[in-house]
């Protein structure tokens, strides 16, 4: 189901939001992240490096 960006507003209008302002080659650009769910970091991590290894050794 695809959601209007009104919805998504809505739904994740409580999450924690960070904004960073990056310049590159004299041109500001501003990143809005939203937090809407959370990731196990061993996995993450693991996921990360095995495929990192995986595509050494191929």
């Amino acid at each position: 189901m695809n959601k209007t960006m009104e919805e998504m507003n809505k739904q994740y209008k409580d999450c924690p939001v960070r904004t960073s302002e990056y310049v590159i080659d004299s041109k500001k650009y501003i990143v809005k992240s939203h937090f809407i769910g959370y990731k196990k970091l061993d996995d993450v991590l693991y996921h990360i490096s095995f495929q990192k290894a995986v595509d050494e050794i191929l």
